[in-house]
Parts: C-alpha cells; sequence; structure tokens
C-alpha cells in the first residue's frame, strides 16, 4: 500500500514530501534525506556515520620563567688628557754673506828678475820691448842697505826718449847699498811739453849704477808691467 507521509526534521529543517514509501520492508526510498534527528532504533538504514567524539581539552602549557635581569656594565674609566706640545724654537737669522772681492785686471801679469851684486860697484840693467808703455820698479833690501826706484814710461822708437816720470831713493845712513845713477832716456815735465832729444841708441833698455858697500854679495830684484 503506498501511503504520503510528512516528515520533519530534514536538512535544514525543511519540510519535504517523500514519494515512495514501504513500510512493510521497514524501507523508505526517495530522494536522499539529511536530517538532525531520526526516531526508532535505526538499524535498518544505512550510510548514516556516527558523530565524531569530542576531543579532549590540550593541556595549558606553563608559562614561562622569568629572565634574570642583565647586569649593568661598569661605566668606562676616562682617558687622560693629551700633554700640551711645546711651540716651535725661532729659526736664527741667516748670516750675510760677504761681498765677493774685486777681480784683478784681467791679462796683466808682471815680469820680473834680479840681478847678483858684487862686492863693490856694478852696472845693471833690464830691457823691454819698444813701442808700449810700463809701471816699471827696482828693489833691494838688506842689513842696513836699501835702494828703491820706480817709473811709469811710454816707449815709441828704441832711437828716442821715453817720456814719462821716475824716482829713485838709498838708505844713506846704512850705506850698504848706495844707487849712483838711474836711466837718463826718461824725459817729461809733469803739466808741460818738452821737445828735448837725448842721444840714445836703445832706449828700450834701463840702466842702473849700484854700489854695494856689505862686503858680500847680494841679490836686487826688477820688474815691470806692459799697460799698453
Amino acid at each position: 500500500m503506498s501511503t504520503k507521509y510528512i516528515v520533519n526534521n530534514l536538512s535544514g529543517q525543511t519540510i519535504s514530501e517523500i514519494n515512495s514509501t514501504t513500510i512493510n520492508s521497514d524501507t523508505i526510498s526517495a530522494t536522499t534525506i539529511s536530517g538532525v534527528t531520526f526516531y526508532g532504533d535505526g538499524s535498518n538504514l544505512t550510510g548514516i556515520s556516527g558523530s565524531s567524539g569530542t576531543s579532549g581539552l590540550s593541556g595549558t602549557s606553563g608559562t614561562s620563567g622569568k629572565n634574570g635581569t642583565s647586569g649593568s656594565s661598569g661605566t668606562s674609566g676616562i682617558s687622560g688628557t693629551s700633554g700640551i706640545s711645546g711651540t716651535s724654537g725661532t729659526s736664527g737669522i741667516s748670516g750675510i754673506n760677504g761681498t765677493s772681492g774685486t777681480s784683478g785686471i784681467s791679462g796683466i801679469s808682471p815680469t820680473t828678475g834680479s840681478w847678483t851684486l858684487s862686492a863693490g860697484t856694478n852696472t845693471v840693467s833690464f830691457t823691454v820691448t819698444a813701442g808700449q808703455s810700463y809701471v816699471m820698479w827696482v828693489n833691494g833690501n838688506i842689513p842696513n842697505g836699501i835702494v828703491n826706484w820706480n817709473a811709469t814710461v811710454t816707449l815709441s822708437n828704441s832711437n828716442v826718449p821715453a817720456i814719462g816720470v821716475q824716482y829713485g831713493w838709498y838708505y844713506l845712513a846704512g850705506n850698504a847699498l848706495v844707487l849712483t845713477s838711474i836711466p837718463n832716456q826718461i824725459v817729461g815735465t809733469a803739466g808741460g811739453i818738452i821737445t828735448t832729444s837725448p842721444a840714445v841708441s836703445n832706449s828700450n833698455t834701463f840702466t842702473f849704477g849700484i854700489t854695494n858697500n856689505s862686503g858680500a854679495s847680494q841679490i836686487i830684484y826688477y820688474g815691470y808691467i806692459k799697460i799698453s
């Protein structure tokens, strides 16, 4: 026998109509029934899973122990201040350089020589190149005897006088050397003009008379510088 039943407590609390029911076999066939609560012993119901058992409560974890506070670090020591450096010493002033000495006249060098005088009367001389100007000298100096002579002369030809000036002197008190004669070809008047021409044949040779009263041979020196 076919009967319609009204079933509640279906899924979503929706009332549905069951199309076919076989009561005798205790089987209900219809659209899938999903319910929250079924009545009866449910021995012939299939596909129904039992509800899961309730899980036990998880144990409560113990609270973490408190960490001890970190110890305070000691303060750093204060570094000592640096010492003050001394000031640098003042440099001394540089010395002044001396001035350079005057250089000698270039190209002028003296010609020198000597005579050896025997005891008694001596005639000595030296010769220069004609046509030049000269500064000349004779110098003898021994114990108790001195002779000096100098001249500045200009020569032209050797057969005419030399123009210039000359001076001679000897130590009379000692008298060991006596200047008896000086060259006779040197003429001239300071600040004046002359025309005299003494007879000469070699005005470029200068001759002297010297007496040696020392009783021994003595050396006398002479020299000249060409200035033109």
